[in-house]
């Protein structure tokens, strides 16, 4: 079971997780927060930003693991972009079915965290296992170094290499015929903007083939602010201040939170869904009320709906930003939505 394993760096991870809400605790009593203390990052005069490595470890892949094996596979070096694949250990290997595949973007704002971080790592194994699927996490280009959309185009860059076949798990076992985009928070925004741009694209990644996307708490802006963003900024775990500053920092130079990598719905810059509506994709996309970015996401769900997208929308009372990849109970739960999505085609 999920809950006997026992990793020194998931402890570590744990415990950055409540600092985090102790800061937040004692900075919402004097109404004030520094972002970069908050984010545990140093912004140097070039323009980087240093990570406190201690705050954000990362763990290897497994080759020995009651739920899945996972292995790391370089993308493009002169990126230095990579993928942790994982492959469900319970699979019969004797006799292997075709496995859908998951290319699962993790999130972290665009300038955090990694496929290596321990949360998104457990996440994907514990995926991979209960939807018997292999599961590709991307290993992107974070900002300020690389500003979008450097992380569109890594993410692309996976779909190209699974649709050469070069893996020989996905070879193996992988069916890319079966192909579902998935991202959580920054990586909710990535897939979903990645999937545009591929949907656009024709039969360039044939014989891989897009069923749909999975839309896990997306990260999404504007220059006006959101109800729930509003109601969370001075009791929630995450700022409006924390988040201004990961746009700043991710955003092409010159632009502002109404540009459409931000803002999906920013008038003449809005992104066309057609191809996804006439390709018959199936879009899932979950959050919770405890989430700043909730109305957002609820307004994205019965827009796609109205472009006439086949579209599900799961949202739950309270939680948090970032509950679907730290409690395993909720995840559990979207896992079976997962399964129920993409079962009634």
């Amino acid at each position: 079971m999920l809950q006997t394993i026992k990793h020194s760096h998931f402890k570590l991870f744990l415990l950055l997780i409540f600092s985090i809400t102790l800061q937040s605790i004692a900075q919402n009593n004097n109404n004030t927060i520094d972002p970069y203390k908050f984010l545990h990052i140093i912004p140097n005069p070039n323009g980087t930003i240093t990570r406190i490595k201690q705050y954000y470890p990362v763990v290897p892949p497994n080759t020995s693991f009651d739920l899945s094996y996972s292995k790391d596979t370089l993308l493009n070096p002169i990126k230095n972009t990579w993928v942790r694949t994982y492959l469900p250990s319970n699979l019969n290997f004797t006799q292997p079915v075709k496995l859908p595949v998951i290319l699962y973007v993790h999130g972290g704002g665009f300038i955090l965290l990694s496929a290596a971080t321990p949360n998104f790592d457990r996440f994907c194994a514990l995926m991979a296992n209960r939807l018997s699927v292999i599961v590709v996490s991307v290993e992107y280009r974070l900002a300020p170094e690389n500003r979008l959309p450097a992380a569109y185009e890594d993410v692309l860059d996976a779909l190209y290499w699974l649709k050469d076949g070069n893996d020989d798990w996905v070879k193996s076992y992988g069916d890319v015929s079966e192909c579902v985009l998935m991202g959580e928070s920054a990586g909710g925004n990535i897939a979903y903007n990645v999937g545009l741009k591929a949907s656009s694209l024709g039969d360039v990644f044939n014989p891989l083939i897009i069923r749909g996307m999975v839309l896990i708490q997306p990260f999404f802006g504007g220059i006006d602010r959101s109800g729930s963003e509003l109601r969370l900024d001075k009791t929630g775990a995450l700022r409006l201040v924390v988040t201004d500053l990961m746009w700043d920092m991710s955003l092409p130079i010159g632009t502002n939170r109404n540009y459409w990598y931000c803002n999906p719905f920013s008038g003449d810059e809005l992104v066309p869904v057609n191809r996804i509506q006439e390709l018959g994709w199936r879009v899932a996309v979950v959050g919770c009320d405890g989430d700043p970015f909730f109305d957002r996401q609820v307004e994205l769900v019965e827009w796609l709906r109205k472009q006439g997208v086949i579209v599900r929308g799961s949202f739950s009372k309270g939680h948090f930003h970032g509950v679907f990849v730290n409690d395993y109970g909720v995840a559990e739960e979207f896992f079976e939505f997962v399964r129920s999505v993409f079962s009634q085609r």
